[in-house]
């Protein structure tokens, strides 16, 4: 038994099609990572990155260069960058019209943040101390790339294996800077207002709410988190990481909520690989544009359990042959 189930965050269609779940090689992993001699992101090795942007150890940002070496989360430019960048503030620069088509030069921002000095190779392998400095990093970057001149939107996330993305086996996470705000994420904001003008709270705390009351999707449930399977979940096994406080900025959870904020992704994933041999898997932090009226924000884990095909390419309707009820019974269990 299918049905079709609409994601009113993203506006979009997700098939729940549970036959599938049984086909043939549906969640068989595929690792091609490259071995290398050398990891460029394990401590001693240092001198195969760029120079560091910032460096925290147990407590906290290292300005001591004598402490330097005993850093546990470290933050580089990235050497490979998707976008142009500059040494110093991305330089603001002006559209260009090509024809009917429209073009942009402005630079954007690209860095890493290596959670660990081991060789970890998923989130679940960080220590508690880890985890809570890699948020800790990851506010602060998020922060100073809001004060940038033309940095219109930032996404911070994770590739984990290579099915996800990931070209190395050390997991990092990635911050881009964008000079550019989608239309995805303009028309995310805009249904974001529409639910606020109609029932005074924000879209996703709408949801939140709606299954909290109704249950079986929740995973878990803390004092400022709420861990939830959507309704609509495009992967299967996908769930989301929501703060229950209303309006609360990403920037402004202290000390306790950023430990509670890392416990919760790592035991997310645990619980995911308790049920699937070595996932791939993205990590997303979900932030409207710095220029939007409100404040909303949640991490989404997206599981890589299957390939999308024809149907998914040309429809954008995506099929997910896990029901996220099932998953987070399982999830939970």
């Amino acid at each position: 038994m299918s049905d079709l189930r609409h994601d009113p965050i993203n506006d979009q269609w997700i098939a729940i099609a549970r036959n599938r779940i049984n086909r043939p090689m549906e969640f068989v992993p595929v690792e091609q990572i490259r071995r290398q001699i050398i990891c460029p992101f394990c401590k001693g090795n240092e001198e195969e990155t760029p120079a560091a942007i910032a460096t925290y150890g147990v407590r906290g940002l290292l300005n001591d260069k004598a402490e330097l070496a005993d850093w546990i989360v470290r933050v580089i430019p990235n050497k490979y960058p998707s976008y142009s960048s500059s040494e110093s503030e991305p330089e603001v620069r002006h559209p260009l019209e090509t024809g009917i088509h429209c073009s942009n030069q402005m630079n954007g921002v690209q860095e890493l943040v290596i959670p660990s000095p081991r060789h970890v190779s998923s989130l679940s392998e960080l220590t508690a101390v880890e985890i809570s400095k890699t948020v800790q990093a990851c506010q602060d970057r998020v922060a100073a790339l809001r004060l940038m001149a033309g940095i219109e939107h930032a996404m911070l996330f994770m590739n984990c294996r290579h099915a996800a993305g990931a070209s190395l086996g050390h997991i990092h996470l990635q911050l881009i800077g964008s000079p550019i705000a989608s239309r995805h994420l303009q028309e995310r904001v805009d249904r974001d207002a529409a639910n606020r003008k109609e029932h005074g709270c924000s879209l996703i705390e709408s949801l939140m709410n709606w299954e909290i009351k109704q249950g079986e999707r929740v995973i878990a449930l803390t004092e400022n988190f709420c861990v939830v399977c959507p309704f609509a979940s495009r992967f299967a096994f996908q769930a989301r990481i929501i703060p229950r406080q209303s309006d609360l900025s990403f920037l402004d959870l202290n000390s306790a909520m950023c430990r509670e904020l890392g416990n919760h992704c790592k035991s997310l994933v645990e619980r995911l690989e308790s049920q699937v041999d070595h996932p791939a898997y993205n990590l997303l932090l979900q932030l409207d544009p710095f220029q939007a009226p409100h404040s909303n924000w949640y991490f989404e884990l997206m599981p890589r359990l299957t390939r999308s095909a024809g149907f998914e390419i040309g429809t954008d309707i995506w099929v997910n042959p896990v029901s996220p009820e099932v998953a987070a019974r399982r999830l939970r269990e």
